[in-house]
């Protein structure tokens, strides 16, 4: 009989071996999978599968955990992070009621069709097409494998069909029912489709889910979308309604979207938001969506804006049309277009080429009208106006060369060789003015602002109006005979009636060249000239003093319509270095984060100015007068140290913060129990895989452990160290 400690011994020696059984048979398993992948996929790699899970726990935090950890059901990570939370994945925050379903449905983007469009004319039904695809282009982006070089604005280039042998479905085939007879007898028949050939849009040819195969499930799930849209309005205005109603219905292998806005403009926010209820699986190699969901949403701020400079460095025209993308994510809906200033003039003006001929840097770098009417046109389809600036009379230089000779004298002072230091006379280099004693000037004025009107079709147009030197027109000999024809003096006070006498002309020639059925809004930049000389009625002025200064009050009492633009807040170059002039002494001395891009409400500007209270303006139906003239606000990005290569990191995903504030502006803090960090991370993400090189906000870590990031404890510990 076999002693006790034999026995022990022997079972002992018996689980070591069930375990490097099962540890063995793991293995196999792993590597079978492994090799599946690889086959599957064509790679000369393997695929590791992962080994983790996630469950959404009671903050709204997708927990990570090994899979054998998780009791009860686990899910992927984009799943989870699709439906966790109040909010999901959406950014900016819907303002009205939303529901989330906890669960995804997998499908593939082949089976996602549009099924219903109504609209009020063909072509708001075009534009409404045109939407749709480039959505579903997007989607496309997703997969992991989608090659980043691919990844382009969404150009005619891109839409070219082209025949080819069908690879995205070889035969459908599907089941229907047929009434037999009057007894309504039915009996079910396979409807087969076997088409030959397939047009597809160029793009397509990149995109890993043509080549995929996906199990039974996925490629029996059908997505179908349906739109529709009640107005004819076709350009967007700040009357315009964007908001917008989304429904997810899923029943078995039917998924029905219901899109319902009174303009395109709703429709395509939309869009947008149910490209956020849908991510790519990495563990399945699909597409899923929200499996029912529900989203009341429309924008609190009219006017929310991005301003780049392309004059002190150039940008190409597909950098301007993902930048065009990259504020449509966001949900932006104005690109304020600092065209032109004293260092370049690339607007060609076929009025007068002659700006571009003297004022460009080379014959590349310029902006023909059939350009600037594409990105107008781009710009359009994603929800967004285009407003152009004409800085003036300050900041004028480059392009204006030619004027003595042709016989029109010297249309801008300051700018030649001849003059003092360019640091005697302005904030930077080259340092020019425009002159305006000169009669000539403002017909020159009114031809090109007549060809701007046209290539934008503008109805509003940016007149500039800050940085005038006064030391440039008291030290012009121009100027100083004007004043002493006139009996004055070259005092601060004459240079404001001078200044004066420019708006007025440079305003009725915009006007003239609109001509009779064209109304334009003329936007300014603050400064004591705007706050002392211009009609309230006429202009919309955009403030740039910093937060806390009580100027803005003074604008707001005297019923000014205002765009917030303050330079401590929203003004993006100031992460860089100084290169010269004033700007050490505008930019704060912390650079702005996203955090101060976030959290630079208008409402709570004016409570601190104590204008108004916060809360009841936010309650407020619309009809109070101070809410009504506060249209938005707009980033800023002057490019003297910028170009198209920083263009991306540089802004976002600090303005996605500042546009969740425009499109939501929530009343809660970011010092409180919130996640606007996580939710930013995801945007980001997401806005990555959509082919935009925006910064991190955080390590990928904190994607993939949530707990660890984003606790309430360590959120308040580091909100605490943010500089005020």
């Amino acid at each position: 009989m076999p002693s006790q400690s034999s026995e022990s011994e022997r079972r002992s020696s018996a689980r070591v071996q069930e375990g490097k059984g099962r540890e063995a048979i793991m293995r196999v398993l792993v590597l079978t999978a492994l090799l599946a992948v690889a086959s599957a996929t064509g790679g000369n790699f393997f695929r590791l599968p992962t080994p983790y899970a996630y469950k959404c726990n009671e903050e709204g935090l997708c927990i990570r955990k090994l899979r054998t950890e998780i009791i009860g059901k686990s899910e992927s990570l984009e799943s989870c992070q699709l439906t966790c939370g109040q909010y999901g994945s959406l950014w900016p925050n819907p303002t009205g009621p939303v529901q989330l379903s906890k669960k995804t449905i997998p499908f593939t983007p082949m089976n996602m069709k549009l099924t219903k469009l109504t609209a009020p004319d063909p072509q708001v039904e075009s534009m409404l097409e045109e939407a749709t695809r480039y959505f579903q282009r997007n989607l496309h982006f997703f997969h992991a494998d989608f090659p980043e070089s691919k990844k382009t604005p969404y150009t005619e280039r891109e839409k070219t069909e082209i025949h080819q042998p069908n690879q995205i479905q070889q035969v459908n085939i599907r089941l229907r029912s047929v009434p037999l007879n009057e007894d309504n007898l039915e009996q079910t028949i396979p409807e087969v489709e076997k088409p030959l050939t397939e047009r597809i849009e160029t793009w397509m040819r990149d995109s890993p889910f043509l080549s995929q195969k996906n199990s039974g499930q996925i490629e029996r799930q059908n997505v179908n979308l349906e739109i529709t849209v009640n107005s004819p309005e076709r350009k967007l205005t700040l009357d315009t309604d964007e908001s917008y109603n989304l429904e997810v219905k899923t029943a078995g292998e039917e998924t029905t979207i219901k899109i319902v806005a009174v303009t395109y403009y709703g429709a395509r926010h939309a869009l947008e938001s149910l490209s956020q209820l849908i991510a790519f699986d990495n563990t399945r190699e699909s597409l899923m969506i929200v499996s029912d969901a529900t989203i009341q949403d429309a924008p609190e701020f009219k006017y929310r804006g991005l301003m780049l400079d392309t004059s002190r460095n150039y940008y190409p025209k597909e950098d301007l049309m993902r930048l065009l993308d990259a504020m449509s994510q966001n949900k932006l809906n104005y690109f304020h277009w600092h065209i032109i200033d004293a260092a370049s003039f690339p607007l060609y003006s076929e009025s007068r080429p002659e700006m571009a001929y003297h004022g460009a840097y080379s014959s590349r770098k310029v902006y023909y009208p059939e350009d600037i009417r594409q990105i107008v046109k781009y710009a359009n389809l994603r929800g967004i106006r285009v407003v152009p600036e004409f800085n003036a009379p300050g900041h004028t230089a480059a392009g204006w060369q030619w004027g003595e000779k042709s016989g029109k004298g010297r249309m801008v002072l300051c700018a030649g060789q001849k003059e003092k230091p360019w640091f005697d006379l302005g904030n930077e280099p080259p340092a020019g003015q425009m002159n305006p004693v000169n009669p000539e000037l403002y017909n020159v004025l009114g031809e090109i602002y007549k060809d701007m009107v046209e290539y934008f079709d503008a109805d509003m147009v940016h007149m500039g109006g800050d940085d005038v030197s006064f030391k440039c027109w008291q030290n012009s000999e121009e100027i100083q005979q004007y004043l002493a024809e006139n009996g004055r003096e070259p005092s601060s006070r004459e240079m404001f009636e001078l200044w004066k006498i420019f708006q007025n002309n440079a305003l009725n020639k915009l006007q003239e060249s609109a001509g009779p059925n064209r109304q334009i809004t003329p936007i300014i930049h603050s400064s004591s000239f705007a706050s002392n000389y211009i009609e309230k009625n006429k202009y919309i002025v955009q403030l740039t003093e910093n937060a806390n200064d009580t100027a803005i009050a003074s604008y707001i009492d005297n019923g000014f319509k205002v765009i917030f633009s303050n330079y401590d807040q929203w003004r993006l170059d100031c992460d860089s270095t100084t290169w010269i002039g004033s700007k050490s002494l505008i930019c704060p001395q912390n650079s702005p984060t996203w955090e101060h891009f976030y959290s630079n409400s208008p409402v709570d500007m004016l409570t601190y100015l104590g204008i108004t209270n916060s809360r009841e303006l936010r309650q407020d139906s619309g009809q109070n007068p101070i809410k009504q003239n506060i249209l938005g606000g707009t980033a800023l990005l002057y490019s003297s140290e910028t170009d198209s290569h920083g263009l991306e990191p540089k802004t976002w995903p600090r303005v996605s913060a500042m546009a969740e504030r425009l499109w939501s502006d929530p009343a809660q803090p970011l010092k409180g129990n919130d996640f606007t960090q996580q939710r930013l991370s995801k945007q980001r993400q997401r806005m990555v895989s959509r082919g935009i090189r925006a910064d991190p906000v955080q390590p990928e870590y904190c994607l993939h452990d949530e707990s660890a990031c984003y606790s309430r404890e360590q959120y308040a510990a580091r909100s605490a160290n943010i500089p005020q």
